[in-house]
């Protein structure tokens, strides 16, 4: 079966935010994830495959691998393709009482991975300030491996995520590298861990807005942790000590 040349053109154009945001649109590739895509029936728009037994067996259309080759945004193609309507919850909305706020993450797999470990550990939702690279950025989307279809992602201003957990009495605790060792630290019910970016940590903004500020103590000589990996070592010590 054949892919249309308009079908490829919308695909490929997908690679660039600006049009990611005009159709409201994104790609998500591999095998594993093309199949939990097919779960959420009412967002997939298109699948596409070079596997004859996946096209049998989910009766989605079977293309040739040049074919493949030209929308993947993959050097090596896994041979799954599906595009999916965006998805994202509003801040107003937002329910459960443990969440992270992604602030100016510039980097798409540390991004991707914080998704990813977010779900792990059963945070409510990850809220991302104006600062961060788009969620649904191909890389973003391979690094979270199937989370960024599960776990609730809110888009919104520094200013209006503070006054929406300022409001709510959410405490909101910024991880720094001068603040008080998380393991000491008793977790209180409600919790919004602010995460920031390996190069300039968490904004002053942030840092103004939280009532602890919280380090991960370091045994070695490194300068600062991966984004990602802090984010995930501080939301499980946060869990265990509630």
């Amino acid at each position: 079966m054949s892919i249309s040349k308009n079908e490829i053109k919308l695909i490929r154009s997908l690679q660039q935010k600006k049009f990611r945001m005009q159709e409201q649109l994104f790609v998500v590739e591999g095998r594993k994830t093309v199949e939990e895509a097919l779960n959420f029936e009412s967002r997939v728009t298109k699948v596409f495959t070079t596997d004859e037994d996946f096209s049998m067996k989910f009766r989605v259309p079977l293309i040739h691998s040049r074919d493949m080759e030209q929308i993947s945004s993959l050097t090596q193609p896994p041979g799954y393709l599906a595009v999916l309507k965006q998805s994202l919850t509003d801040l107003s909305s937002l329910q459960g009482k443990t969440f992270c706020v992604a602030n100016a993450i510039s980097d798409p797999g540390n991004l991707g991975t914080l998704i990813r470990t977010c779900e792990w550990f059963g945070v409510d939702a990850l809220i991302l300030d104006e600062n961060c690279v788009d969620v649904f950025n191909s890389k973003v989307v391979q690094a979270t491996m199937g989370s960024i279809l599960r776990l609730p992602i809110v888009l919104s201003t520094s200013k209006d995520i503070i006054d929406f957990f300022s409001l709510k009495g959410i405490a909101i605790l910024a991880a720094d590298l001068d603040g008080t060792p998380i393991q000491s630290f008793k977790a209180p019910e409600q919790w919004a861990l602010v995460v920031g970016s390996e190069s300039h940590g968490v904004s002053q903004e942030f840092i103004h807005a939280s009532k602890t500020r919280l380090t991960i103590p370091s045994l070695g000589n490194a300068e600062s942790l991966n984004a990602s990996i802090a984010g995930g070592i501080a939301i499980f010590q946060l869990k265990v000590n509630a």
